[in-house]
C-alpha cells in the first residue's frame, strides 16, 4: 500500500475485489447475514474472545423479530448471498433452529449456513437440519488428537464430537447429497503444525462439493492474545470487508459494527425498531466506512489492530 492508497481509489478496489461485487451492487443491501438466535455456548474455547454471562439465562431472538427480519430479506432474496444462523457460540442450543433455517429457505433465501462445534450434532438433530433445507455447514474440530482437542475445546469430549461428524457425513449422502460441509480448524499454539494431516484426513471423507480450512487464529478485536502468524502489523492498512459485506444481529435485536462487536459497544441500531435498510444505508455504518478507506481504522478500537479479516485468513481453502 502507498501514500496514494485511498486517492486513486485503491482501498475501494481492495474492498470489492476481495467481495466479487462492485461498490453499486455492494452498497444498497448486504450480501451476507450473522443472525443470532440464542447467545450461548456449551465449551469455553481457549482461543475465544466472548465472555458469556453465566449467571444469566441465555438471551434468545423471538419469532416475531426473526420472522420479521426474515421478510425484509425475502424482499432481497435475488441480492442475498448467504443467511448464516448463527453468532456467538453454539446455535444447536437453540431448538427453534430448523425451524428458522425453513423460514429463511421458505423466503427464497438462496444459501443457508449455520456452523458448530458438533457437541451437539447427533442423528436426530442432523436429520431435522436438513430435512429443513440447510444449504451448508461449518464444523470446527481444532486437533484429530483427543488430548489437544479437550484443552483447546474445554468442556466438549472429542469422542462424542469425532463420532457426530461421522454420522453426519453418512446421514448427508443419504438425505441431503447437495448439502456442503466445511471441516475448518482454528490454528493456534496447541495444534501449529497439524494443518496437513487434518486436510489429509477429511479429504478422504469429504466429496467434491466440500471444503477444508486451517483458519488462522484471530485477536477477537484485540481483545485477546493469539499465536502471531506475520502480519499483525499490516492490518490497519487495510480496509475491514465486513463493512461492506455483512450484515451482523445479536439475539436481542441490536445490531453491532461487526462479528468481533459481541456487546455491541460500537451499536448501529435496533431491528426491533428500524429496517435492514435503514441501517446498511445510514450515516453511522458510513461515517466507520469512511474512516476504514482513509486508512484511519486505529481510531475506532475494535478495529486497531483487529486480525480477523487479514489478507491470508486461511491456510488450506
Amino acid at each position: 500500500m502507498n501514500d496514494d492508497f485511498v486517492r486513486t481509489g485503491e482501498a475501494l478496489r481492495y474492498v470489492t475485489d476481495r467481495l466479487g461485487f462492485s461498490y453499486d451492487t455492494l452498497r444498497p443491501f448486504p450480501k451476507w447475514f450473522l443472525i443470532e438466535t440464542i447467545n450461548a455456548c456449551n465449551a469455553r474455547c481457549v482461543m475465544c474472545g466472548i465472555d458469556f454471562d453465566q449467571s444469566k439465562a441465555p438471551r434468545r431472538m423471538s419469532k416475531a423479530l426473526f420472522e420479521k427480519i426474515a421478510t425484509e430479506i425475502g424482499q432481497h432474496r435475488e441480492h442475498v448471498e448467504k443467511v448464516m444462523v448463527y453468532l456467538d457460540g453454539e446455535p444447536l442450543l437453540d431448538n427453534r433452529l430448523p425451524y428458522f433455517i425453513r423460514l429463511m429457505k421458505n423466503q427464497g433465501v438462496k444459501r443457508v449456513n449455520v456452523a458448530t462445534n458438533a457437541s451437539l450434532l447427533d442423528a436426530a438433530h442432523a436429520t431435522a437440519l436438513m430435512e429443513a433445507g440447510l444449504d451448508e455447514i461449518y464444523i470446527t474440530l481444532d486437533s484429530l488428537h483427543g488430548e489437544v482437542y479437550e484443552s483447546i475445546r474445554v468442556g466438549l469430549k472429542f469422542s462424542i464430537v469425532l463420532e457426530n461428524i461421522h454420522r453426519f457425513i453418512a446421514l448427508r449422502q443419504r438425505l441431503k447429497p447437495n448439502l456442503s460441509i466445511r471441516m475448518q480448524m482454528v490454528l493456534q499454539e496447541k495444534n501449529y503444525g497439524e494443518g496437513s494431516d487434518f486436510e489429509a484426513y477429511w479429504r478422504l471423507r469429504l466429496s467434491a462439493i466440500d471444503q477444508i480450512v486451517v483458519q488462522k487464529a484471530h485477536n477477537w478485536g484485540s481483545t485477546v492474545k493469539v499465536l502471531p502468524f506475520g502480519d499483525e502489523n499490516r492490518v490497519n492498512r487495510i480496509p475491514c470487508i465486513a463493512l461492506w459485506g455483512t450484515f451482523v444481529v445479536h439475539a436481542d435485536g441490536t445490531v453491532p459494527l461487526c462479528c468481533m462487536d459481541t456487546r455491541s459497544r460500537h451499536p448501529l441500531g435496533d431491528l426491533n425498531e428500524q429496517s435492514i435498510a435503514q441501517l446498511w444505508n445510514g450515516s453511522t455504518l458510513e461515517g466507520y466506512r469512511e474512516r476504514h478507506l482513509r486508512q484511519q481504522r486505529a481510531t475506532i478500537p475494535i478495529c486497531d489492530g483487529c486480525t480477523l479479516w487479514r489478507d491470508d485468513k486461511h491456510e488450506i481453502g
